[in-house]
């Protein structure tokens, strides 16, 4: 690859691309992920303590570096962690640089506190974009020459001879990134930024923290649209065509409990702590459902809707999640299975009966928590139809170029990608 552009991301190359369409199936997921990889997962309210000790058994009093990494809201809940800290002899220090969607720029700068601390251990307190940047700044500690554009899951990364252990202790409910292998960045040189994704095992952190102290206090609209991210990742993970049985289970198991939860979550906040512990459970058992096997096509417009129009990316992916099944649902039906887990019977209905009536069951659910499921309905930002067709092609060829379309289970093109925009507009079902 010596005579490719290395700003480029192997996803987006023409060669990678007709590669991986030469053997789309079973192999790439036999290729890319022949392992299941998650953290160690501590929960409740003994959490931070159980995190304080598996560190104290691993590492000597003199290699307790910990480098605490926060955005400027975040950085609230370092204190928390300070304190239990303190309690095993470590030294620590506070890095409360990352930035919304990871730019790559703070990164760079994330790692170079890394190199001027020697921090042993990471620890990202956050939202999906701190855990992302944790990660990428992890890489970019332990090897500084690593290019983001080239990371696609392929050959080790060496990882974990400077920082040996990555903790992430999420202050959202719907990222999954806590457990899984993913980091999505923001490329700032193109105009208007693109998500940049990264897949390695080794990006996996070793522990997920969950105390329901850094997610109880989430605004209702946060706790919406990050609980349709774990929504969209599971749904849109069971319909593509790499399911297993352990995926499943997950998947379905995930989908189950954020249909029981996040309306109660949504509505009471933090005077239901209940809600908030199982949503943070629901969203872990998606990450590792969706995180060793992949996304719906959702994401890959989601992706795009939210880069061009800045809004949120949980919101995004659930719009699009009703159109996701129902384009797969030309090629499989795996959708069926879901079908009693959103209440819906399917004794004695047509296919296509059945399927309208899916589709309008996760379309009321997304209501039910005041989500969209269509452009034209979306409050904030309002987008008019001028300026939302004005853009399409702007959508289309940065959901085209995302890593998302690379494993897309059902073949997507340029005209597809603009017909479901098209359709997303005003909400009509997809018939093609």
């Amino acid at each position: 690859m010596e005579n490719l552009p290395d700003n480029v991301p192997l996803y987006e190359l023409d060669m990678v691309k007709d590669f991986i369409s030469a053997v789309l199936g079973r192999a790439p997921a036999q290729m890319m992920m022949g392992s299941f990889r998650t953290a160690q997962i501590f929960f409740g309210i003994n959490a931070l303590n159980q995190m304080s000790g598996f560190l104290e058994a691993r590492l000597e009093k003199d290699e307790r570096r910990v480098l605490i990494i926060t955005d400027d809201f975040t950085e609230k809940f370092a204190n928390q962690v300070i304190v239990e800290l303190n309690t095993i002899e470590a030294e620590s220090k506070v890095w409360s640089g990352v930035k919304p969607e990871g730019p790559i720029p703070t990164i760079e700068e994330g790692a170079e506190v890394c190199r001027d601390f020697k921090p042993t251990v990471g620890i990202a307190i956050g939202g999906g974009s701190v855990m992302d940047s944790a990660k990428a700044i992890m890489l970019k500690y332990e090897n500084p020459d690593a290019n983001f554009y080239r990371l696609l899951g392929l050959g080790g990364l060496g990882l974990r001879k400077k920082m040996k252990f990555l903790i992430a202790i999420p202050t959202t409910s719907g990222t999954g990134s806590e457990v899984t292998r993913n980091a999505m960045l923001t490329i700032t040189t193109r105009d208007p930024p693109q998500k940049l994704a990264l897949s390695h095992s080794e990006l996996v952190p070793d522990i997920a923290v969950l105390h329901t102290d850094f997610v109880k206090d989430m605004p209702p609209f946060l706790t919406m649209a990050t609980g349709l991210d774990a929504l969209a990742h599971s749904a849109g993970a069971y319909v593509s065509t790499w399911g297993g049985p352990l995926n499943d289970a997950l998947n379905i198991a995930a989908i189950k409990e954020i249909l029981k939860y996040l309306p109660r979550a949504y509505k009471y906040g933090a005077k239901d702590l209940e809600a908030r512990e199982k949503m943070q459970m629901a969203t872990v058992v998606a990450g590792m459902g969706f995180g060793n096997t992949r996304v719906g096509i959702d994401h890959g417009l989601g992706h795009s809707l939210g880069k061009v129009f800045k809004m949120h990316h949980g919101f995004c992916v659930g719009l699009f999640l009703p159109y996701t099944v129902a384009y797969t649902a030309k090629i499989s039906d795996r959708w069926k299975d879901l079908c009693p887990v959103f209440g819906v019977e399917s004794k004695g209905k047509e296919r296509k009966a059945l399927l309208t009536e899916l589709l309008q069951a996760i379309k009321d659910f997304i209501h039910s928590i005041d989500g969209a499921v269509f452009i034209k309905e979306v409050k904030n930002p309002t987008i008019s139809r001028e300026e939302y067709m004005a853009k399409i092609d702007l959508l289309v060829n940065y959901a085209e170029t995302d890593a998302v379309d690379l494993l897309a289970p059902r073949w997507m093109h340029k005209e597809t990608y603009k017909k479901i925009y098209e359709y997303a507009w005003d909400g009509r079902d997809i018939d093609f």
